[in-house]
């Protein structure tokens, strides 16, 4: 009996530590690669830009709960406030990080994903550090980290909304500068923004979405610019209170509204 219970308590011992220890989960660390926005061959856009209060497509903190505290404790989000909503997918992780240009944040968990706002960031910058997520837990199915959504806050007092912009954009944006995407090129654009009709007489949709910037025209005055771009220049000016501003072409964060014809308020 004696020796029962001294090989026993060994035994005994193992099973209470084995039951008590809590599991110990191997970090993953996953890198965004750019997944949530396009490139025009000139401009990085969100594929979907929320910046409005009002209406559909608002702006949205993913349901994180962050915009109630955007500006400090019980300062709320403002319409226009830049922003960019990260998502994580990672069936079975039981926590998660995102490392951001300037900060390491800890990931809310939102349904069966991982979300986070944060402020806005240039793309170069978010592809360049490059940005990445750690999760712990055993994950079942593909892992992604993407921006579902965000605002690309206006930083300039000249316009510049590229041509992927202009693709993108809803109906609304689109009724906002009072432009019927099926209007000709040569009865629009031409020639205030490109000195030369187009033989192709394209619509300014088949502009938009013909792959090569040069394909109805290459760059020619008066802002030297190619038929996609001179496009997207004549659109700019349309919007109401804007201007387009050369200097600006390329430049992201120039663009006056988002993609659902909300207006954004300017940052300086």
């Amino acid at each position: 009996m004696k020796i029962t219970r001294l090989l026993g308590l060994p035994l005994l011992a193992v099973v209470l530590t084995l039951v008590g220890a809590a599991p110990a989960w191997a970090a993953t660390v996953v890198t965004y690669t750019g997944q949530g926005f396009d490139f025009d061959g000139n401009t990085h856009n969100l594929q979907d830009e929320r910046c409005g209060l009002t209406g559909q497509n608002d702006a949205d903190d993913g349901g994180t709960g962050l915009f109630a505290n955007w500006h400090g404790p019980g300062q709320p989000y403002r319409t226009g406030d830049g922003y960019l909503v990260w998502v994580l997918t990672a069936n079975g992780a039981v926590s998660a990080t995102l490392t951001l240009p300037d900060r390491t944040v800890q990931m809310i968990k939102v349904g069966g994903t991982f979300k986070y706002a944060s402020r806005y960031y240039r793309y170069r910058n978010l592809v360049g550090l490059p940005v990445t997520a750690t999760y712990e837990g055993v994950v079942k199915g593909n892992v992604q980290l993407v921006v579902s959504h965000g605002c690309q806050p206006m930083k300039t007092p000249g316009a510049w909304c590229s041509p992927g912009f202009w693709k993108n954009a809803s109906q609304d944006a689109w009724n906002l500068v009072g432009v019927d995407k099926y209007a000709t090129f040569n009865d629009t654009v031409v020639p205030g923004f490109y000195i030369t009709p187009s033989p192709a007489q394209p619509t300014l949709w088949q502009v938009l979405t013909t792959p090569g910037g040069n394909t109805f025209g290459a760059p020619k005055p008066p802002y030297w610019l190619n038929a996609y771009k001179a496009t997207a220049a004549y659109l700019t000016s349309r919007i109401p209170g804007y201007r387009f501003d050369p200097k600006q072409v390329g430049n992201e964060c120039a663009c006056p509204i988002d993609s659902h014809g909300n207006y954004k308020t300017p940052i300086d």
